[in-house]
């Protein structure tokens, strides 16, 4: 089976899912705090891929995978987010319009910064040439428009969006599991042969984000729940979505670099999960 077969409705789904969690309401939250929302916005789609640049001038492993970095740390933030600041007692308001914002900001940045790093560290050759309006229109076709579509049913059909909401919030992480099981299969090779090294740098990468963010937050003295949901924000990435970027015909078409996103999406939950963790035992604590 063909993970791309199963990338195009796990991400199309996943976007779904956002927009029915997003109203127009919503986005007054930018008003009423938009020191939180800069900082995270700027944390998931600059601080991210800055520290992945930075981190990958340092090492020496395939071209392939350096792309595959920098594409997962220019995602946006994954629709799970919400569900760990809920656990974390962060503000879920701001983590859905987190979001949905960097989802829809994204559409223009992934192109951006991707197309940057490999022209200024790789060399923009046929190999390696990143189609930057094809990109554009792939990310408006799959993310924005299921957005919409989401939020405009959350709009006229809020009793159909209940009756939906046991499937809406638990299915997109099966998926997403099904998703990285097919991917794992088809390359379980390459991924055993390179597991180790390419773990331990995703585990620092998340980790050196999460704990910058931290920094970031305390010092421009961000409350608590907002600190948390920042935190978690810039930590958990849309997989679907590098994976579709590294494996769709009409951008990268090389399942090789989608493979630091599968690895991504199995080390941040493991990372994420221990820091809801920690704040849960923290708050028996007191």
């Amino acid at each position: 089976m063909n993970s791309i077969f199963i990338v195009i409705p796990v991400l199309i789904f996943l976007m779904f899912c956002i927009g029915l969690e997003l109203k127009l309401s919503n986005f007054k939250l930018i008003l009423k705090q938009p020191l939180s929302i800069i900082i995270g916005s700027l944390a998931q789609l600059v601080l991210h891929p800055l520290i992945a640049w930075i981190i990958l001038s340092f090492v020496d492993i395939p071209n392939e995978f350096k792309i595959g970095i920098i594409i997962i740390a220019s995602c946006p933030g994954g629709a799970s987010s919400n569900a760990f600041s809920f656990l974390a007692k962060g503000d879920v308001a701001l983590s859905v319009v987190l979001t949905s914002l960097t989802s829809i900001l994204s559409i223009f940045t992934i192109p951006i910064i991707v197309s940057s790093y490999i022209y200024f560290e790789i060399g923009d050759t046929l190999t390696f040439h990143l189609p930057f309006f094809k990109l554009l229109i792939q990310n408006v076709i799959f993310l924005l428009v299921p957005i919409i579509i989401g939020m405009v049913l959350n709009k006229h059909s809020e009793s159909f969006v209940k009756k939906i909401s046991f499937l809406t919030k638990k299915l997109p992480i099966y998926l997403l599991l099904i998703l990285i099981t097919v991917f794992f299969i088809e390359n379980r090779k390459v991924i055993i042969d390179n597991f180790s090294e390419l773990s331990l740098l995703v585990l620092i990468l998340v980790v050196l984000v999460m704990i910058t963010s931290d920094l970031i937050s305390r010092a421009l003295r961000i409350k608590l729940e907002q600190r948390k949901t920042i935190i978690i924000g810039v930590g958990i990435k849309n997989a679907a979505q590098a994976i579709l970027i590294a494996t769709s015909p009409f951008i990268l078409y090389n399942p090789k670099i989608g493979i630091p996103a599968v690895l991504y999406a199995l080390i941040m939950n493991i990372v994420v999960l221990t820091y809801v963790g920690l704040n849960i035992k923290r708050k028996k604590t007191k």
